[in-house]
């Protein structure tokens, strides 16, 4: 039993991980082109080598990350054709969490989303925390769990979209009025009004993350001229 419980806490510690690498490559911590290594991590994160390691590895398998022999990790670098598989792919993955839980979406169900976009679930968080809770507890409640996986693999290349840039204070507030605007569907079981504004917010938010991406270049190319 002692193995075992030394085993979940590896786990736990390769999750807790995992969650503060994706955050880290979101938040522009981990610069583009740059190679690092488990050590590194680790010791910014405080944390042993091996809970990194299976974090990595987690999300080179998310294609988030690539391992170059005697080099260490680096981050993808996502070209357009990339970035607009994305957008289908999460696209379908939604849609089809979206369906089921229109057909299945209990008042209970319905309640916890609601809690979690208005922050009760914990303290108020950022807009990239709650967006992504809310749409893996979407996942989860329509018990499609392979696709719970799928989608936080393409969210992880997201953030790589437009790493280290923020969005505009206007899309956060446009990402609110399309979450409440789902909820609402949802309980309405109005599945036609729920896969449009699920597309809708999706290719809205990738658009978005695409032109902060853009505008983080120019601002890094105006700060390398001045």
């Amino acid at each position: 039993m002692s193995k075992l419980s030394g085993l979940v806490r590896s786990e736990t510690l390769a999750h807790q991980g995992y969650k503060a690498i994706r955050r880290a490559i979101r938040d522009g911590k981990i610069p583009r082109g740059q190679f690092f290594s488990e050590s590194t991590l680790a010791e910014s994160l405080g944390v042993s080598r091996t809970p990194v390691r299976e974090a990595l590895l987690n999300l080179y398998r998310d294609g988030v990350v690539e391992i170059v022999p005697k080099r260490g990790y680096r981050l993808i670098d996502l070209d357009e054709a990339a970035i607009s598989e994305i957008r289908l792919l999460r696209v379908a993955l939604e849609q089809i969490v979206v369906n089921r839980l229109c057909e299945t979406a209990t008042e209970e169900n319905i309640r916890d989303l609601r809690e979690i976009l208005n922050g009760e679930e914990a303290h108020q968080e950022d807009m990239y925390t709650i967006d992504e809770n809310f749409h893996i507890k979407m996942a989860e409640m329509a018990q499609l769990h392979q696709i719970r996986r799928e989608l936080l693999s393409v969210r992880g290349k997201m953030y790589l979209i437009a790493s280290g840039a923020r969005l505009t204070a206007l899309r956060d507030e446009t990402v609110a009025d399309e979450h409440n605007a789902l909820v609402d569907a949802l309980e309405r079981h109005d599945c036609k009004a729920a896969r449009r504004i699920i597309t809708a917010h999706v290719e809205s938010s990738i658009d978005s993350f695409v032109a902060a991406k853009v505008d983080l270049i120019d601002q890094n190319r105006l700060d390398r001229l001045s």
